[in-house]
């Protein structure tokens, strides 16, 4: 079996890499065992990280993935173990139970003897890196949000920004039993590395993909006089920025009294942006959608996208609009910068500034032509940069090196 180039053009560096994988590969193949590799997670309900680790381990192709969530919460098992991936479930109901998680896990890890371990989440990380100390299998940890950043956290109570503190600290001390680290963004990387002083040239970013096929690229047909509609996708909470978007779409009114909002997703502020909504009389315009599992079939429905979020680890979001073929308004932040160049794949706007996102919205009700043409090459460079494919080719060459080295 020969392992798929992960990139559409490579350097002699990553050939020479490439041809170690393949040699390695065709080794493991004649071996009695295959190489394998457990992926400890704290749950398997629905997330964006469950979510990500299921899309990836079925489309290896040269390892054996071995799954292991120490919490409650297997909602998402099923799906793993109808692809044939094992899934050990220690399901611990204590919110840490730290010491119970390190005996079961270090007794998967002596039955499954992986070669390789790759932790998701603080709790999960914590557990394994102390397993990988005292059973001498390497793990790989994991930077998927921005964590430790002051808009991330800038919402939480003081007794959950102690806890913050105390695992910032947990996680910097046993960083150094990390072989590497893989992050979502560039912005999340650099991120980490200075939260827990680790060596940048540790850390490797492989963003995560999404599959362009579930989605019908279609960009949408506006004209001038048409009532414009406006999708949100994000969990309701204030980092995500929903506030803002709704004091600035009550602004935007006025110029397109037609216009609608829809805003897809769930969480601690429903009731708080509900009861703006009322406040301000806009129940025939900004409607909350809850959760939705069928944002690819949706999708084609709307206009336009606006991602309004003070801190993202990576904007799956975003790169799910560009699949779609929606033109994206979207905030400044960091990683929306890795994802949009401004008037060539999307429009910016000021972070957190409601006179500001007023100002996006009127660019695009005045600007639909250059809207439809940003959207194309939206669209091409998704293609070309987060196709998930390849994102699962990425990663699986990564753990492979990973293998090799400390073979």
């Amino acid at each position: 079996m020969t392992i798929k180039a992960p990139l559409p053009s490579m350097d002699n560096n990553t050939l020479a890499v490439a041809g170690e994988i393949n040699t390695f590969v065709s080794k493991s193949n004649n071996a009695s065992q295959p190489y394998k590799v457990l992926f400890v997670i704290d749950t398997l309900q629905t997330g964006g990280a469950e979510e990500s680790l299921f899309n990836n381990l079925i489309r290896f192709k040269n390892i054996q993935p071995v799954v292991c969530h120490l919490y409650a919460g297997d909602l998402l098992k099923p799906r793993f173990t109808s692809k044939g991936i094992t899934v050990h479930s220690v399901a611990l109901k204590k919110k840490y139970g730290f010491m119970t998680a390190y005996k079961q896990l270090k007794q998967i890890v002596q039955q499954e003897q992986p070669q390789l371990l790759v932790a998701y989440l603080t709790r999960s990380e914590l557990v394994t890196r102390l397993v990988s100390r005292f059973t001498g299998v390497p793990v790989i940890g994991t930077f998927i949000s921005d964590l430790y950043a002051s808009t991330y956290n800038a919402a939480l109570s003081w007794k959950a920004k102690t806890a913050v503190s105390f695992f910032k600290w947990a996680n910097k001390a046993t960083a150094g039993y990390c072989k590497g680290f893989i992050a979502n963004s560039q912005t999340v990387k650099q991120s980490g590395a200075k939260a827990l002083r680790v060596a940048a040239d540790k850390i490797e970013v492989i963003n995560r993909g999404r599959d362009s096929k579930v989605f019908r690229f279609q960009v949408p047909q506006t004209f001038s006089g048409k009532p414009l509609h406006f999708l949100n996708v994000g969990r309701l909470v204030p980092v995500k920025g929903q506030r803002d978007l709704i004091l600035a779409f009550n602004d935007f009114l006025p110029a397109c009294p037609n216009a609608v909002l829809h805003i897809a997703g769930d969480g601690t502020e429903k009731e708080a942006l509900l009861a703006l909504i009322n406040e301000l009389g806009l129940q025939n315009n900004v409607v909350l959608l809850g959760n939705r599992s069928d944002i690819p079939q949706i999708i084609n429905n709307y206009d336009c996208f606006v991602f309004p979020s003070h801190s993202e680890g990576f904007s799956g979001a975003v790169v799910e609009a560009m699949f779609a073929g929606l033109p994206v308004l979207a905030s400044d932040i960091p990683v929306n910068k890795e994802v949009i160049t401004h008037l060539q794949t999307g429009y910016m706007f000021k972070t957190g500034s409601v006179q500001d996102i007023t100002r996006a919205l009127l660019w695009y009700k005045d600007n639909l032509s250059t809207a439809k043409e940003m959207a194309i090459n939206a669209h091409n460079h998704a293609i070309q940069n987060f196709e998930l494919g390849m994102i699962a080719d990425k990663l699986e060459n990564y753990l492979l090196n990973i293998i090799i080295e400390t073979n």
